[in-house]
């Protein structure tokens, strides 16, 4: 499929034949959201497990709760400072010469939270891989079992440093409610208020509307749909392509999805998460929330 921006998303059949390239840097992003509490609530899982079970060969395997977020007492993948970031990408061995890959198992919203994470901290040169791990069996490829191996050092390191623009705060929603487009990417149940599972709160942020994140890759296959495909959904949600836009959902990786693929798009306004999301805007019982 053609993209605006088609460097932004690689294939299966790119990244087999640069496996043994040194500056291609493979990233398994997977975690997986686990209900608890008899469904009410919920736990975060990492993918290590099933990383182990199999990975693209050379992958590494980044857990995005404990090694790229900042612990909180009531958020889950806040963004961690430039110096924390840039260690953990340099222990993967991604540096200024690097290509960095980026995929999951699951949803592709994991893999495209890392993507737009190394763009705020002025890494371009990454690609979420299109299908994701799915893409990869179904077309065959080798695969690899076990731990990791230790990644090698990169050539030149990168200057990781914190760029505003590309995540928010509650404080900027609030702000920019009357002229963004504020987007929800649950599900539509969620959006509902309806779902089993609840960030603090069940509902939505006023004024919202509803681009699942589901809704913008095939359920077959995993791929992303095509750029046209794409633009209709935004556009029968309401959101014109050339208005700003704010992403969000439970915790900021579902969110981080509908950014990447409005990016692929080609749309010109800014589109950025508001990272904490619900469980953040949920905390405080002055903030509204609508149901129905």
């Amino acid at each position: 499929m053609t993209y605006q921006n088609p460097r932004n998303l690689a294939s299966v059949e790119e990244i087999s034949t640069q496996l043994n390239d040194p500056n291609v840097v493979i990233l398994d992003c997977t975690s997986t959201v686990i209900p608890t509490d008899g469904g009410s609530g919920f736990a975060v899982s990492d993918g290590r497990e099933a990383f182990e079970a199999g990975h693209i060969p050379g992958a590494q395997f980044v857990d995005l709760q404990r090694d790229l977020s900042t612990p909180s007492d009531h958020l889950l993948f806040t963004l961690p400072s430039a110096e924390q970031f840039g260690n953990a990408l340099n222990r993967l061995g991604v540096g200024a010469e690097s290509r960095v890959i980026l995929y999951s198992t699951g949803q592709p919203g994991w893999a495209a939270r890392v993507w737009l994470m190394l763009r705020a901290f002025g890494f371009e040169n990454a690609a979420v891989l299109n299908g994701g791990w799915k893409a990869w069996t179904n077309a065959g490829l080798p695969i690899e079992t076990g731990a990791a191996k230790p990644p090698s050092a990169a050539s030149k390191p990168f200057d990781w440093s914190y760029r505003p623009g590309f995540f928010v705060a509650s404080d900027e929603v609030v702000a920019r409610a009357e002229g963004d487009a504020l987007v929800n990417a649950l599900g539509p149940d969620s959006f509902r208020g309806e779902a089993p599972i609840a960030y603090g709160r069940p509902g939505r942020i006023p004024g919202s509307v509803n681009v699942p994140t589901s809704s913008l890759v095939d359920p077959e296959t995993g791929l992303y749909l095509s750029q046209q495909q794409i633009e209709k959904i935004f556009a029968d949600a309401g959101v014109r392509p050339d208005a700003p836009l704010i992403a969000y959902c439970g915790a900021g990786v579902a969110a981080s999805n509908v950014v990447f693929a409005r990016t692929l798009s080609g749309a010109d306004a800014r589109s950025v998460v508001y990272d904490g999301s619900l469980l953040d805007w949920s905390s405080d019982p002055d903030r509204p929330l609508v149901t129905g």
